[in-house]
């Protein structure tokens, strides 16, 4: 009860602003912008760990404002019976965030509500906060707090690459590159990590993925991904659990904003 009173004192809080904004501007109706994806994935990895080692379902919207404020709700569904849940949610992610500008930087902050019907998982919060550097390969770096169930930090430096591919003159893509090298503290790894009470290198993810527009209204984006468990000791635990410490992942995702 707790932790869903938190959530909606947040929403209420995200819901008094967002009205405060309509009071002052008329027009503000139309700032409000939606987006939706609906991905599929060949495997559900997270941060090293594999939720789902089947093909996953997960869809998400995104409302947000042209002050920074913006609402996410993020969901896994099984699309297998690996765990007797084919056809079932098993995860729903409710993110609130807040994007401004500092200088040429940009920095986003934020909480993150993470519940897992159909399972016996608890539910856990987490608070974040982003800083992009700009340039060439817009360095980032983010840090997660968990506040609940694990009480630790994950830290994650992440860049990226694009370029245009000249093969599809008439219909104008790019080929988008990027990186991403995962810590956790050593609180955060004794949890996700079976009892790896180390403060350690979690992952290391590398991306590619080709967005399509059609219409101008709609996009396909085919992506392929490697992820591995980079410590030592935390990929030892991983295979000791029958948890796949290298993995490579294939997604289809279908985008439109309106």
């Amino acid at each position: 009860m707790r932790k869903v009173l938190g959530l909606v004192a947040v929403s209420y809080i995200l819901c008094a602003t967002t009205g405060a904004v309509f009071a002052e501007d008329s027009t503000c109706a139309s700032s409000i912008s939606t987006s939706v994806d609906l991905a599929y994935v060949s495997k559900y990895v997270w941060r090293g760990t594999v939720p789902n080692p089947d093909p996953a379902f997960q869809p998400s919207i995104t409302l947000a404002n042209d002050k920074g404020l913006s609402f996410n709700f993020w969901a896994s569904m099984d699309t297998t019976g690996i765990y007797d849940n084919s056809g079932t949610f098993t995860e729903h992610d409710y993110t609130l965030s807040y994007a401004f500008s500092q200088g040429c930087c940009s920095m986003t902050t934020g909480y993150v509500y993470y519940a897992f019907p159909n399972t016996t998982f608890h539910s856990t919060q987490e608070l974040f906060g982003s800083v992009c550097f700009g340039g060439l390969l817009s360095p980032t770096l983010s840090i997660n707090y968990d506040v609940d169930e694990a009480d630790g930090f994950y830290a994650a430096l992440s860049g990226g690459y694009s370029c245009n591919l000249m093969a599809w003159k008439k219909t104008p893509t790019t080929l988008n590159l990027s990186a991403k090298l995962g810590y956790g503290s050593s609180d955060y790894n004794s949890f996700y990590f079976f009892g790896q009470d180390k403060s350690a290198l979690d992952d290391l993810v590398l991306t590619a993925s080709v967005p399509f527009e059609m219409n101008g209204k709609y996009k396909i984006t085919p992506s392929v991904s490697y992820s591995m468990a980079v410590d030592g000791s935390i990929r030892d635990a991983l295979a000791a659990n029958g948890v796949d410490k290298d993995n490579f992942v294939a997604g289809l995702t279908f985008s439109t904003a309106f």
